[in-house]
């Protein structure tokens, strides 16, 4: 039987990144959280401009190859 997990969206497998995440949030060296969050902002910010398959340009780049 699979563990239930109280955040919708998150796999058991990866609660150990969820809770390193919040732990270097909670770090009392002000510059360590300051650099997890801007981590995220530039992940957050890379994730959006990622190729989708439905894109016309990802297509015809998958057609030349």
């Amino acid at each position: 039987m699979a563990k239930t997990v109280p955040m919708i969206g998150i796999e058991t497998a990866e609660l150990r990144w969820v809770r390193m995440l919040v732990c270097l949030l909670r770090h009392p060296d002000p510059s360590i959280p300051e650099l997890a969050r801007q981590a995220l902002l530039y992940l957050t910010d890379a994730a959006g401009k990622r190729a989708t398959p439905t894109d016309p340009e990802t297509r015809r780049q998958a057609d030349v190859t």
